[in-house]
């Protein structure tokens, strides 16, 4: 039956892949073809039309800011560099550091800055042997707009200055500057104005020596960049710009003949690899169905034993072949233990059919969690007194409410205490209620040889045993359900070793929203 269902799969599953490839190879190899017809000259003009725009927006975005100080600064007032620029510099010109009113003869009449006070010392220091004599104070049209950008010995993005000539009331020029901060124009301006583009376009800026001043680096995109010169603003800095498919396109047009070869390649490596899925799904699947099988064999090997047991010592009380009192009293232990064993197995293998079946049999409702912890000792009692194995329990004064299912958190709570039964030998079992500002840890510690490393993201597979748990009675279940009834609580399971010898186990739930 399961092969005849693999077969159909395989026939119904194989002929889909072939078509998908045959159209995988036609899509590709069209798409080849249209970008190879791309021609160079068509997207160098489309991106030199961009380029221009850019930088068109980028100058006028400085002019307008210039435009602002001159219209806040009255040449004839120079205190209004100080009480009305300065005051609104920061709203309404970010990009204007500092304010200066010349003379002609290039002496300073007033300034302000937005600098702190020793980077205003520095700037005025380097404006008076740098800066001033690359203004043109004697131009025969002083009245136009100017602009200098100045590399200075002290800053990373140099100076960009512009200036203007005004009339005052007494007959005078007025000179005002305003000087840009660069790097304010590269850390901000810039990436708001090439944000809207980035999924079409690259940009970077790149100055006068060809070192990158904005973007990334786009030397290795070859013919397909054009860039575009600042005619006014920004001197010796140019606008790189280049399509951002534009590695892809100068690798086509080198390859398109060797692309067209590698179609069948594409497809026969698609099919293959289908096939290599579908085996490993096949063999996945048939281990599912051993380990199954496997859980089965283990299941009714389990419910054996202590079945014979319990007949066995019914059979001698029911027959009055008991010799004392105390003898009786210990036949009866032994048959409520072998019960408790029952019930814990034949609770596991209905939890994990629901699993199976994708049910979720959990009510989630606010308790305490010491309350399912008590149940959990209680039911485990007859067990571990025994085996002769103490459990120490130890718990947070107060635990914060929680949302559970009493009867799930008990089940899995018994889960790790037979576990750390199974696996710690005679050692004592620690029992420890955490509470966390989010979560509840509930772990349970053993001292036997703990968990190898290969084996502690396995520990909770559905029928997953240790490599060396070939002796240990169990069904490899019981802490898959731990995980799964921990999910179901919002929280998760998980396992380590302890520091001096055995494993931690345990799981976490989130503390319940008041």
């Amino acid at each position: 039956m399961e092969g005849g269902r693999f077969r159909l799969w395989y026939l119904i599953l194989v002929p889909a892949i072939l078509v998908a490839a045959g159209i995988l190879g036609f899509y590709t190899f069209r798409s080849s073809r249209e970008y190879t017809q791309l021609g160079d000259e068509t997207i160098a003009q489309s991106l030199l039309s961009v380029a221009q725009q850019r930088v068109e927006r980028i100058e006028r975005f400085i002019v307008i800011a210039d435009g602002t100080v001159f219209r806040l600064v009255d040449p004839n007032d120079s205190s209004t560099v100080d009480s009305v620029w300065l005051p609104q510099a920061e709203a309404q010109t970010p990009s204007v550091r500092s304010v200066l009113l010349l003379s002609p003869d290039g002496e300073i009449i007033q300034w302000a800055s937005r600098e702190d006070k020793r980077t205003r010392r520095a700037f005025l220091r380097t404006f008076r042997q740098q800066l001033l004599e690359s203004l043109d104070l004697d131009s025969p049209e002083p009245y136009v707009l100017r602009h200098v950008h100045v590399y200075g010995d002290d800053d990373r993005g140099g100076y960009l200055l512009s200036y203007r000539a005004f009339d005052t009331s007494s007959g005078q020029l007025t000179y005002i500057v305003a000087v840009h901060d660069t790097q304010h124009i590269v850390d901000e301006v810039l990436p708001r104005m090439f944000g809207s583009d980035a999924s079409t376009q690259v940009y970077n800026i790149v100055d006068e020596s060809n070192q990158l001043v904005f973007g990334p680096d786009l030397s290795d995109v070859g013919v397909y960049t054009v860039d575009h010169r600042f005619p006014t603003t920004l001197d010796g800095w140019r606008l790189q710009v280049a399509p951002r498919q534009a590695a892809l396109l100068q690798a086509q047009g080198r390859s398109r003949m060797r692309g067209e070869a590698t179609l069948p390649l594409m497809s026969f490596a698609i099919i293959l690899l289908s096939a290599i899925f579908f085996i490993y799904a096949a063999e996945k699947e048939r281990r599912l169905n051993e380990l199954k099988s496997e859980l089965m064999a283990n299941v009714s090997h389990e419910l054996k034993t202590p079945l014979s047991v319990v007949r066995m010592f019914a059979d001698m009380l029911r027959s009055n072949r008991v010799p004392s009192e105390e003898r009786r009293m210990e036949y009866l232990d032994i048959i409520c233990r072998e019960s408790e064993r029952l019930t814990s197995l034949i609770d596991n293998v209905l939890d994990f059919s629901a699993l199976e079946g994708g049910k979720g049999p959990y009510r989630l409702k606010q308790g305490d969690l010491g309350e399912a912890v008590s149940r959990a000792l209680e039911a485990f009692h007859y067990r571990s007194e025994q085996d002769g194995v103490e459990i120490r329990l130890e718990s947070s004064d107060e635990l914060p409410p929680v949302l559970i299912d009493q009867e799930a958190i008990a089940l899995a709570i018994i889960n790790l205490l037979d576990n750390a039964l199974k696996y710690g030998g005679q050692t004592p079992i620690e029992l420890a209620l955490t509470g966390k500002r989010k979560f509840v840890d509930v772990a349970v510690r053993d001292h036997g040889p703990g968990i190898p490393a290969d084996s502690l993201r396995r520990v909770f597979e559905r029928f997953y045993r240790g490599p060396d748990s070939s002796s240990t009675r169990g069904s490899g279940i019981g802490l898959s359900l731990v995980q799964h009834i921990a999910q179901a609580h919002g929280g998760r399971a998980w396992a380590k070793n302890a520091p001096g010898g055995g494993a931690v186990v345990g799981f976490s739930i989130p503390v319940a929203a008041i």
